[in-house]
């Protein structure tokens, strides 16, 4: 709203003007005649009304286009929201259809069971009497550390149905992972035949003696 001393001094050149206006006639005796000092009080506190007018009429139609604007831009901030979440929820059920039913707990132990390796067969193990037959490259002098201890272990859990206790199954197992670590390592010293040959047989060893019993 205008206040009062804007009005006044809105007010005063019109009022000055009015008490110095002059009668001007012309040739063609027409004139111009200028207000009393009511009539450009009037004329002028109108002036300074429909100017107070407008003002706020400006005003309140800023107002309403800047709220229209915010709820345009809410609105177009939550459509961009609803339109990325449904996109989202659309990659999530095309990758569980492309991915199939879950593999079930009982499913996974069949597989690995399948890909886990052979325990020794009876050309690698006597079944009687729980000697192992050994590749020929691993009768090697380099093995004979690691083939004392995993002979006893072996013969001794086939004679009693497992190992001992605990110290005596790992001390074996320690000796077939060195035994096959030292195996890879020289793995350009053998011929192809015959490494394969060996890291078979290691192969079979290592998962076998994970079972404590024969």
């Amino acid at each position: 709203m205008v206040s009062r001393s804007l009005m006044v001094a809105l007010l005063l050149p019109l009022l000055a003007s009015s008490c110095y206006a002059q009668y001007y006639g012309g040739p063609w005796g027409g004139g111009y005649h200028a207000s009393t000092a009511a009539e450009g009080y009037q004329r002028g506190l109108a002036d300074v009304v429909r100017s107070a007018g407008q003002y706020n009429l400006d005003t309140s139609r800023a107002n309403v286009n800047q709220e229209e604007a915010n709820a345009a831009y809410i609105e177009n901030r939550n459509r961009a929201q609803e339109v990325w979440f449904d996109m989202r929820r659309r990659n999530d059920a095309y990758r569980a259809e492309k991915a199939g039913p879950k593999v079930t707990s009982e499913q996974i132990f069949r597989i690995n069971a399948q890909r886990a390796p052979n325990r020794l067969n009876d050309d690698q193990i006597d079944p009687v009497t729980g000697e192992l037959h050994w590749p020929l490259l691993l009768t090697s002098m380099v093995y004979d550390p690691y083939r004392k201890v995993i002979d006893e272990g072996f013969e001794k859990r086939h004679q009693k149905g497992s190992f001992v206790n605990f110290d005596s199954h790992q001390n074996v197992v320690k000796a077939v992972d060195s035994m096959y670590g030292e195996l890879k390592k020289r793995i350009r010293d053998y011929e192809p035949q015959q490494y394969v040959e060996a890291n078979r047989f290691m192969e079979a060893l290592s998962y076998d003696v994970r079972f404590p019993s024969s």
